[in-house]
């Protein structure tokens, strides 16, 4: 699917304000969740991205795009989410040049909250999945703090740290890196969706490695992580 086209189909869903109170809810529901077992090579996880206009969230700094798609029994599917979000601010011409989004294409865009809402509706019970994670939620949560007083520590799959943990001695971890390292094309870089999709095939193909080293389960993950961070204390 066209990710504009996506955008413009699903714009008119967003109709109907979304309840603060409601969605502050469900963001408190939401933090609350734990580490699931779950296989690695059949569940269902979620894979997202962000654009932002900037790289600091608090020098005001915003999200202009939220992008993702569903792994689902090891294979990406064609369930997609792309919303565009407007950040009441003018886009730097330098962001415009590398994501391709303006500010007449963010004008009439929802906010963040209703995005968010129907973002954490697409995810569901999945965990996420994404590339330096903490980089998007640093956005995220300036913004929850803002409209809720709170922040989420979310179940995030993060192939920048999969790939500290499987390939301890390259000097860098880059998502172009593990793309080429993989054989996996860079087709829409710098989009949401489109590197939401570049770091899903990333992820399918590193739980193939994992599996060769005894990692078959988030358990298994969560357990080599701890190891990973206590090993280099």
């Amino acid at each position: 699917m066209n990710s504009k086209n996506s955008f413009f189909m699903n714009f008119y869903k967003f109709a109907c304000t979304v309840d603060e109170e409601d969605f502050c809810q469900k963001v408190a529901a939401f933090r609350m969740r734990t580490w699931p077992t779950l296989p690695l090579d059949t569940s269902r996880f979620v894979v997202f991205d962000t654009e932002t206009t900037g790289f600091y969230p608090h020098k005001g700094d915003e999200i202009i795009s939220v992008g993702g798609v569903v792994i689902d029994n090891g294979r990406l599917t064609e369930e997609t989410f792309l919303q565009f979000i407007n950040p009441n601010r003018e886009i730097p011409p330098l962001v415009t040049e590398l994501t391709g989004i303006t500010d007449e294409m963010v004008a009439t865009a929802p906010d963040f909250v209703e995005v968010c809402n129907e973002f954490m509706d697409f995810v569901g019970s999945s965990m996420l999945v994404a590339h330096c994670g903490a980089f998007d939620f640093s956005f995220i949560n300036a913004q929850l703090q803002k409209n809720c007083g709170e922040k989420l520590f979310p179940l995030v799959l993060d192939t920048y740290l999969l790939s500290q943990l499987l390939f301890p001695n390259h000097k860098t971890h880059s998502l172009e890196d593990l793309a080429e390292g993989y054989g996996v094309r860079l087709s829409d870089r710098h989009t949401a969706l489109g590197d939401s999709i570049i770091t899903g095939q990333i992820f399918l193909a590193m739980v193939e490695d994992l599996k060769k080293k005894g990692i078959k389960t988030t358990a298994d993950l969560l357990y080599s992580f701890k190891y990973l961070k206590f090993s280099n204390q």
